[in-house]
């Protein structure tokens, strides 16, 4: 009988196209044996190429689906990589309370595509289906019980600091407004309240800041992050690098800040000066690379 992780590792492997593959293998510099922590493993695009080129990966994801795709796909590694649960955050802090110490690590931040691709996780405009945009464990609430428990005012708040959206009043007033009335359930739904509240025609869909904003609060991401880059230093062997794909400005500041500081001070021998983004080449074949921007550090010796 056909095994449905299998045939669903197949076809992750065949439609996924990893985000900034050869910048982040050129960045890593891995030697055949190195082992590294792939903190945001997804469907495994970057641990396969990682395997591929000989390292031992360790890949975590909160996501149980994504654990079992990715296994089901890097299975032929055997004992060279391994998936664990819970968020990043938790295993960094895990492994540098343990004294595990990698050659790499990398985390490609945001929603996987596994998750972005299923409408029923609601983390699309467009999605006729519960807007609830958890990426999987370590998420006690929902977007729906987010703004249900968000007064007008903290909500606009969430969606000004998170979403950078000026007109994050108007928004908040809207979406509390029709929640209230029983009209907002889907995504779908979501989406349509915050375009009628924005006037004019806009470039791209005014929904997108927001549920950029609730689901950064659903996840905790930035907390996450922060977390991360406190104790990376700790979790890099000597001379060994990070890598960080981030996918929008308040993520970018973050790594960006947290990397020249400790470059600054000595933790890192070297960090990325500047900015590594996708080549016309991958965005003529990934849309969703535009927005990617990678950053390096190395760990002093």
């Amino acid at each position: 009988m056909p095994d449905p992780a299998h045939e669903g590792a197949q076809e992750a492997g065949r439609l996924h196209h990893p985000v900034l593959l050869a910048e982040v293998l050129e960045h890593l510099r891995l030697s055949p044996g190195a082992r590294v922590l792939d903190c945001t493993l997804g469907l495994g695009g970057h641990a396969e190429a990682m395997l591929d080129a000989g390292a031992h990966v360790v890949g975590v994801d909160r996501d149980p689906r994504a654990r079992t795709l990715a296994t089901a796909r890097l299975a032929r590694f055997g004992d060279r990589f391994a998936a664990t649960g819970g968020t990043y955050a938790e295993a960094v802090e895990r492994c540098a309370a343990e004294g595990e110490r990698f050659a790499g690590v990398l985390a490609d931040l945001g929603v996987s595509s596994l998750q972005l691709d299923d409408p029923s996780r609601g983390f699309g405009i467009a999605a006729d289906a519960a807007a609830d945009m958890r990426m999987g464990e370590g998420c006690p609430e929902t977007a729906l019980d987010l703004i249900d428990r968000l007064s007008e005012d903290e909500l606009a708040d969430v969606i000004f600091q998170y979403g950078e959206d000026r007109l994050s009043r108007r928004i908040a007033r809207a979406i509390k407004r029709e929640r209230e009335a029983g009209r907002i359930e889907r995504a779908v739904d979501l989406a349509a309240v915050i375009r009628s509240a924005v006037p004019g025609h806009q470039p791209r869909h005014p929904a997108l800041r927001t549920f950029q904003a609730l689901r950064i609060v659903v996840n905790d991401e930035l907390g996450q992050l922060a977390r991360l880059l406190a104790r990376l230093p700790e979790v890099l062997a000597p001379a060994g690098r990070a890598v960080v794909i981030s996918f929008h400005s308040l993520e970018d500041r973050a790594v960006k800040e947290s990397f020249r500081d400790a470059r600054r001070a000595g933790v890192y021998a070297d960090a990325a000066r500047r900015v590594v983004t996708a080549s016309d080449s991958e965005l003529a074949i990934n849309r969703r690379s535009a927005s990617a921007k990678l950053r390096w550090a190395e760990r002093a010796a």
